[in-house]
């Protein structure tokens, strides 16, 4: 722990110490989606592809909510029939879609490529288990498959389509009913739900957060109040709601100093509970008392990550 002297070197006097803290910073994609609202929608042609299709936007969206949202639900899919030769990846298109499911960010998954399967094995009866009729074979198929996803975000910086693309080939048991006949359309689009899932979630690394550690400084006073030292605790310990419950209570004093100090620590708590608003209200409140050193510090830091 650093301790730093801010104004006089008295025992009475406010210090600091420094609390290092990852920071989210935009995806890998450079476009920053962190405290807005997603919805995923996948085009869908034939009725053969929507397994697969879902499967994809699944595994993508599940990916989204693990680190935007701590895993919880909270990115809706949906499915919409497309018309041949349509671009729906065009900036009106994106724009409707926001205003129709109600979300800052659409991620629009075009219509499946999916490429001519090629056995990579013989098929061959299944065995160990009683087979059932349409899955009496089993053979390995390969299947290329080209990705297309349209991004638009309605709280951008810049009012635009961002189109993201990628290729693979995806390898995949398949069970046919007869060894003499290849699987149908809707029977291998069904066998590659599997397979989807893994590459949606995959596709998603693009759009995962960056993380940069950041160093800030917490004011306390050294024998003074409890409540000092018990919000530098529960500071050092990332529970910013207990401590700024400690620090309102210093702002019952009478002392310019430590209400600037203790509406400074407040600042950085709202800060680092996603209100960078709220945190810039407190910093002018502090400035207002008595300008404390770290002031400016800490408002340059809230503007740099501010969404």
């Amino acid at each position: 722990m650093l301790i730093l002297p801010l104004l006089l070197a008295a025992s009475c006097a406010p210090q600091a110490f420094v609390l290092n803290s990852e920071m989210r910073g935009p995806s890998k994609s450079g476009l920053d989606f962190a405290g807005k609202s997603m919805a995923v929608v996948y085009l869908c042609p034939q009725e053969r592809d929507t397994l697969f299709a879902s499967s994809v936007a699944t595994g993508f969206a599940t990916r989204l909510e693990e680190d935007y949202f701590g895993g919880d639900t909270f990115i809706d899919i949906y499915r919409m029939p497309a018309k041949a030769g349509v671009d729906y990846g065009v900036k009106d298109s994106l724009v409707a879609l926001v205003m129709d499911t109600g979300k800052d960010v659409v991620f629009l998954f075009d219509t499946p490529e999916l490429g001519a399967a090629d056995f990579t094995t013989e098929p061959a009866r299944v065995s160990g288990q009683p087979a059932q009729s349409d899955s009496a074979y089993v053979a390995s198929v390969q299947v290329p498959y080209k990705m297309k996803i349209y991004v638009y975000d309605s709280m951008g910086k810049e009012d635009k389509v961002y189109g993201f693309g990628g290729s693979q080939d995806i390898q995949q048991p398949v069970y046919m009913r007869l060894v003499s006949k290849r699987p149908s359309g809707v029977a291998l689009h069904d066998a590659l739900a599997s397979s989807a899932v893994k590459i949606g979630y995959k596709a998603a690394d693009s759009f995962m957060s960056t993380w940069k550690e950041d160093a800030f400084y917490v004011v306390y006073y050294d024998g003074a109040e409890k409540a000092w030292d018990r919000g530098a605790e529960n500071a050092y310990r990332y529970q910013w709601r207990e401590a700024i419950e400690e620090w309102m209570t210093i702002l019952q004093s009478r002392n310019p100093e430590k209400k600037a100090c203790a509406s400074y620590n407040i600042a950085l708590a709202c800060f680092m509970l996603g209100q960078p608003d709220l945190a810039l209200e407190w910093l002018d409140r502090s400035d207002k008392e008595l300008p404390v050193s770290l002031s400016k510090r800490l408002r340059e830091q809230i503007e740099k990550y501010r969404r």
